[in-house]
């Protein structure tokens, strides 16, 4: 098998482990009409750059690195830290969910979303894709692009009826099109989605050319009962996007945040192919250029040129790659941030944190947590109870204040400075009282001292006599998303390391665990695997 032929039957495995997954190495063979053998070969090469990994149940699925590529497809075409503060403050100000999307042959691409606080919409997360013909992103996305963009899908009609405002015919199309040009926006109500309306405000650079569209959604009174004001709101934002799209700097200077500069060591003893670590190697070049010619490529890669064309050619046919107009430089393409989108749909915390848990409570008898934040409060969505003494706080779907325990100010703690101001003018305003809070700089400095030491001591803070030690879990962006937690007798919960790990050791080497599951950077290596598996049953902390 070639190269081309290689690295094509590779992208199939990943569409194939990004429709089902996980799946085995038998069923990836069967879809994708291959020996088993090869696909072993494949595997192994996908493995080591991240691209796949195993489940730990013999099957394979969607791995960590592509998220990272996914951040790099954004990267390429937006600030994208910048262009998430700008959403933040978009949902601050409305209170509804705030999305960014790109024009696309097939739909309008989103690009980042936050949530907003009533509902949230699982048809705007990152790497979606809105039909052009419903929806204001869509709308005013289409009603600024070339002519032959609008006639490919004018001719398209009639249209999909998505919900009762939907455009179906050419005509009725045409018309919401005059509509967002003439005013300069669009808003759209019950057409993607029933009683959820869309208000979109196109995003341009400085030449006047359309970047993208900033957007919200949400239940159609809250949108359209602020129309108005949530159109000023937006026009605002889309200005700070485009300043901060045509910065100098932004073009000059490649991203290296969360690109990592070598694939980990496949755990796999088959044989990796060659080009598939190449290609690998061409991505995250890519990926830290954001963009950058087959010549810079070339130059990086240490490769001959005809190779890098080959790999370039073959991986713009998959959609990995992307170049930008006829002979024009490459970026990674937007078929990334789709693949990243559906596995971050198939991430799923709780299944994974529930043998971290089990290893935790077999260890160490005592009742163990996951928790998530929830506005200003962290709440229990999975949990064991202990085996002597059984903690009444914190039950399954409870919740507690944020600067209150250890699971909890685990989650506030890393979130930054910023986050800290913020909740705690929320609370002064609350009227809810701050329990062994005595003033704001020594909860600051409470909370500096747990990102220092890594994770949280809980002392007899909530219940007298009972200890907790909390520790943060990270996305793949190194983004606090999560807090593991132990609770018990102080006696035990407190108890130095002996013959065995402390339950303080136990709780940070399962948050790293969790942590590497959902890809966070410079997680460490997975100490479940390499400490936790030697933990008896019987070696429980007394």
């Amino acid at each position: 098998m070639n190269t081309i032929q290689l690295l094509h039957k590779a992208s199939q495995v990943v569409d194939e482990l990004a429709r089902r997954s996980p799946s085995t190495p038998a069923e990836l063979a069967k879809a994708v009409s291959e020996p088993r053998s090869t696909i072993y070969r494949i595997t192994a090469g996908l493995e080591q750059a991240e691209l796949i990994r195993s489940n730990g149940e013999g099957k394979l699925e969607l791995g960590v690195g592509i998220l990272r590529l996914g951040d790099a497809a954004v990267d390429a075409l937006v600030d994208r830290a910048a262009l998430h503060e700008k959403l933040m403050w978009v949902r601050g100000q409305l209170g509804v969910g705030a999305f960014f999307c790109v024009l696309r042959e097939n739909g309008a691409l989103c690009l980042d979303q936050v949530h907003g606080s009533e509902v949230d919409l699982f048809h705007l997360t990152p790497g979606g894709l809105l039909p052009l013909h419903a929806g204001a992103p869509s709308l005013a996305l289409l009603a600024f692009a070339a002519p032959e963009a609008q006639a490919a899908v004018l001719e398209s009609a009639p249209f999909d009826r998505l919900a009762s405002g939907t455009a179906l015919t050419a005509a009725e199309l045409r018309e919401k099109l005059d509509q967002t040009a003439a005013r300069g926006w669009s808003v759209e109500d019950s057409t993607i989605i029933e009683g959820v309306a869309t208000i979109g405000v196109p995003v341009r650079h400085q030449d006047g050319s359309v970047l993208g569209v900033i957007a919200v959604a949400g239940l159609r009174e809250s949108v359209l009962n602020q129309e108005s004001v949530a159109t000023g709101v937006l026009r605002t934002a889309a200005e700070a996007i485009t300043a901060a799209m045509d910065r100098p700097e932004r073009t000059q200077t490649p991203r290296t945040d969360h690109v990592p500069a070598s694939p980990s060591p496949a755990h796999s003893g088959a044989r990796q192919p060659a080009a598939i670590t190449k290609a690998s190697a061409l991505m995250d070049a890519l990926a830290r250029e954001r963009i950058a010619t087959s010549g810079r490529l070339t130059e990086l890669l240490g490769e001959p040129v005809t190779s890098v064309y080959r790999m370039l050619a073959t991986l713009a046919e998959a959609g990995w790659v992307e170049q930008i107009g006829h002979r024009g430089a490459y970026r990674v393409g937007s078929k990334m941030l789709s693949l990243a989108g559906e596995l971050t749909r198939q991430l799923d915390l709780r299944r994974a944190c529930r043998p971290v848990l089990q290893q935790i409570h077999e260890a160490t008898g005592e009742t163990t947590f996951l928790c998530i934040r929830r506005g200003t409060r962290a709440v229990c969505i999975e949990r064991l109870d202990g085996i002597r003494v059984n903690s009444r706080v914190l039950q399954l779907g409870e919740s507690l204040p944020l600067h209150v325990g250890a699971a909890p100010r685990a989650l506030l703690a890393f979130e930054g400075r910023a986050a800290w101001e913020e909740y705690a003018a929320i609370m002064n305003h609350s009227g809810e009282p701050w329990r062994d809070v005595r003033s704001r700089s020594e909860f600051y400095a409470d909370l500096e001292e747990i990102r220092a030491q890594g994770y949280v001591r809980s002392d007899n803070n909530v219940t007298p006599g009972i200890a907790a030690i909390g520790a943060p879990i990270f996305d793949h962006r190194g983004d606090v998303v999560a807090s593991l937690s132990v609770s018990g007798l102080r006696e035990g919960v407190l108890a130095p390391a002996g013959d065995h790990p402390s339950v303080t050791e136990l709780v940070r080497q399962g948050a790293q665990t969790l942590s590497r599951y959902l890809g966070a950077p410079q997680a460490g290596p997975d100490l479940l695997d390499q400490e936790w598996a030697a933990l008896e049953v019987s070696q429980v902390i007394d």
